[in-house]
C-alpha cells in the first residue's frame, strides 16, 4: 500500500500519512474498503452514465 510507483510527490504524502497514522493512530482499527458499483438506477444532479459498463 505504501510502496510503487516511484517517488512521486503522492507517493511520498502517501508514505508519511502512514508513518504518522502509525505513530499517532486515532483509531483502534484500520481498514480500508473499495466498492464496485453493480447498476445503476435514475439520476444523480441530473446526470446519468456515471457507472462504466
Amino acid at each position: 500500500m505504501v510502496r510503487g510507483r516511484g517517488g512521486t510527490a503522492d507517493e511520498r504524502r502517501h508514505v508519511a500519512a502512514m508513518r504518522e497514522r502509525k505513530r499517532r493512530d486515532l483509531h483502534r482499527e484500520f481498514t480500508t474498503l473499495r466498492f464496485r458499483a453493480l447498476s445503476e438506477h435514475g439520476s444523480w444532479e441530473g446526470r446519468r452514465g456515471i457507472v462504466p459498463t
